[in-house]
């Protein structure tokens, strides 16, 4: 008899998840050379180069994944973007597994997949390699782990749920901002009971065990991250209102999912299959009042919404199913997401001219203006747009200065940024216009030393170029006005020359943990 050749059968539910997944990986791939680097993608560039157990203000593993995508794809614009890309493919498959084990079939899946794609902020965050896109991966994995503990009542959940606490809190500290809220949920379910037993201790340690190397790093260092954690509260957060906060988390979850994000939140008080998940709900809840109480950024509290995407799918195929006319409805529902699909992804990802968008966001504000979320903000502009312009521009300047120089003091030359996006660039973008690395006293960039002699120096700086002290003389060459954007951050180059203390006392002076 023949042998049967052996293939691999998906369920339909399985064939919905392949599929969202391919679209989500192609749209990323397909516009992720759009514009030009993200900001926060040139400092874990730059990061990457330098491999340590932790950094300032980041954890190791986002930097340590970059260092391994650029051994595996190369250094290209386009291959950066693939890693994100799959993170945010491997994030909605968790999700629709979450769904699944809350009974959702076909449809609450189908939905789930549809609506993680088209949330504006899960769009961008997945098309650029910073450490965001891996944050909502671990997070998304974590929140999996509570729901099959829930599920299962199996009390060795914990010591997965310690575990992948732990590398959440490797990719970015987000989880501990969850951990008051998570033990207030806790107290108040039915597995509060858990806690008279060793398994969530257990858990406890995992996490302790796991994030140890980035413990050790913050020892040996001083604990330089809680000084800028502590500058970071009281000078960067802007202590908004509610009615501003709730605004700019529905700009970045979407105000025309709003109906989603309702019946989420009220069906996750509810049983699913005599299983009460309810503890997702108030972990949402108690968080939400944290992070508002901290004015921390509504970016934050994004994966939370996991969750109610779940829950909200789940209760919409329930009402269908009890529709007659179930196969319109769901042609209205689902092409009525493919209209709101089409501006998300159209306003979150790279498409439009980088010239046509401020005019667009002018004219609909309503759909992707950001109400102000930090001290020094200048501008209402998403972020995600303003942040991926204007650092070649920058480079270009630099290197005109540069040039200008005679060869003798080419070949001596550095370059100070007063900020580590203005470094980032110049690391990354620098090299093609043969430009020396940058040096800068902000945050990681600090530790990695003065690099020169200091005696021919290029500074980026602000209109008071406080670093002149230091120089027999200093020049300004240019200002640039058009970064970020059309933010209106402008940048100041000078050339300085004729130190009058050695680099270490300079350097002694200009670190900056905020």
């Amino acid at each position: 008899m023949k042998q049967k050749k052996a293939a691999i059968k998906l369920s339909s539910i399985g064939w919905i998840i392949l599929i969202a997944a391919v679209f989500k990986f192609a749209i990323h791939l397909i516009y992720g050379e759009g514009y030009e680097y993200f900001m926060d993608e040139l400092y874990t560039l730059a990061m990457s180069r330098h491999l340590a157990l932790g950094y300032i203000d980041l954890p190791p593993l986002v930097p340590f994944l970059m260092a391994v995508s650029r051994a595996m794809l190369g250094n290209s614009f386009f291959a950066y973007h693939v890693f994100p890309a799959l993170a945010g493919c491997f994030t909605m498959l968790i999700l629709c597994l979450i769904t699944r084990e809350l009974g959702g079939k076909e449809i609450a899946v189908a939905l789930t997949a549809v609506g993680f794609i088209i949330v504006p902020l899960w769009l961008a965050l997945d098309s650029f390699f910073c450490y965001d896109a891996f944050d909502q991966l671990a997070l998304s994995a974590f929140l999996f782990a509570v729901v099959k503990l829930y599920s299962t009542a199996n009390r060795r959940y914990w010591l997965l749920i310690g575990l992948l606490a732990g590398l959440a809190c490797l990719c970015k500290i987000t989880i501990l901002f969850y951990g008051p809220g998570f033990l207030l949920a806790l107290l108040i379910s039915n597995r509060r009971k858990d806690l008279l037993s060793p398994w969530p201790y257990l858990g406890a340690a995992v996490f302790l065990v796991v994030v140890s190397p980035y413990l050790y790093w913050q020892v040996a260092n001083g604990f330089p991250s809680l000084e800028y954690w502590t500058n970071y509260g009281s000078s960067r957060l802007y202590d908004t209102s509610l009615k501003q906060y709730l605004i700019n988390i529905l700009i970045l979850t979407s105000q025309l999912l709003l109906p989603l994000w309702l019946a989420g939140l009220y069906r996750i008080f509810r049983s699913f299959n005599k299983v009460n998940y309810s503890v997702l709900g108030f972990l949402f809840l108690f968080t939400f009042g944290f992070m508002f109480y901290l004015s921390a950024s509504v970016r934050q509290l994004i994966a939370l919404f996991m969750p109610l995407l779940a829950a909200g799918s789940v209760f919409t195929e329930e009402m269908i199913n009890k529709i007659r006319w179930r196969k319109p409805v769901l042609a209205v529902l689902f092409s009525y997401l493919a209209v709101v699909g089409a501006l998300n992804i159209t306003m979150s990802l790279p498409i439009l001219p980088a010239s046509t968008f401020p005019s667009l966001v002018d004219q609909f504000g309503g759909f992707s203006r950001q109400l102000r979320e930090f001290n020094g903000d200048l501008t209402y502009y998403p972020i995600t747009y303003s942040g991926r312009l204007g650092w070649t521009h920058v480079v270009e300047e630099i290197a005109d200065v540069y040039y200008s120089l005679p060869e003798e003091e080419q070949a001596i030359a550095g370059i100070y940024a007063g900020h580590y996006i203005y470094a980032g660039a110049v690391d990354q973008i620098g090299p093609q216009y043969g430009l020396p690395h940058a040096v800068s006293g902000h945050l990681t960039y600090y530790l990695w030393g003065p690099g020169y002699s200091w005696d021919v120096m290029i500074i980026l700086s602000g209109r008071s170029n406080s670093m002149s002290m230091f120089f027999d003389q200093c020049e300004q060459n240019a200002q640039i006005t058009d970064t970020m954007g059309g933010a209106g951050y402008p940048v100041y180059i000078y050339t300085c020359k004729g130190n009058r203390v050695d680099a270490e006392t300079i350097w002694g002076s200009v670190k900056s943990y905020r």
